[in-house]
């Protein structure tokens, strides 16, 4: 922003307003001295609560334990009718939806039958929960696969995702 000082006083050039005087856009020259120090007061005292963070009172409700959360209920709330056919497939054929599954072979295990290296890769920990599984999951598909069709698509040709 460029300033130009004029005869009259300062203008903004950039905005071609003036800013000869701000304060008197709320203080008129007309007031007494201690007229002007009351509204400058006061004008502080505004600024200040308005600028104030606003209170937001606490509501405790009480919430499910995680352990008793549906996987597959959050998944539903969580996509749309599409994704979310393709995700129950793809979760159906690698676990059944069930969080305990175990892979015999590997160190696989839940709902995605994630591997002990992809929770690490994805920065999580394995949990028994299958909230937590389901959502280790979408991460795992959304960062592989972008979306649960494509990642579902995938493991019809390769039965793997």
């Amino acid at each position: 922003m460029r300033r130009t000082n004029y005869k009259g006083g300062k203008y903004d050039q950039w905005l071609g307003q003036s800013i000869n005087q701000p304060k008197e856009i709320f203080i008129n020259g007309k007031h007494n001295l201690w007229q002007r120090v009351a509204i400058v007061s006061l004008l502080a005292i505004f600024i200040q609560l308005n600028m104030a963070p606003q209170a937001v009172p606490i509501v405790y409700t009480p919430r499910p334990p995680l352990m008793s959360v549906n996987a597959k209920e959050v998944a539903r709330e969580l996509l749309n009718k599409e994704q979310f056919l393709c995700l129950t497939k793809l979760v159906g054929k690698e676990s059944s939806w069930r969080p305990s599954a175990q892979n015999k072979n590997s160190s696989a295990s839940g709902l995605g039958q994630l591997l002990d290296s992809t929770y690490s890769r994805l920065g999580m920990k394995q949990s028994d929960s299958g909230v937590a599984q389901l959502v280790a999951t979408l991460s795992y598909i959304h960062r592989r696969w972008v979306t649960p069709c494509n990642a579902w698509a995938n493991w019809k040709k390769h039965k793997s995702y």
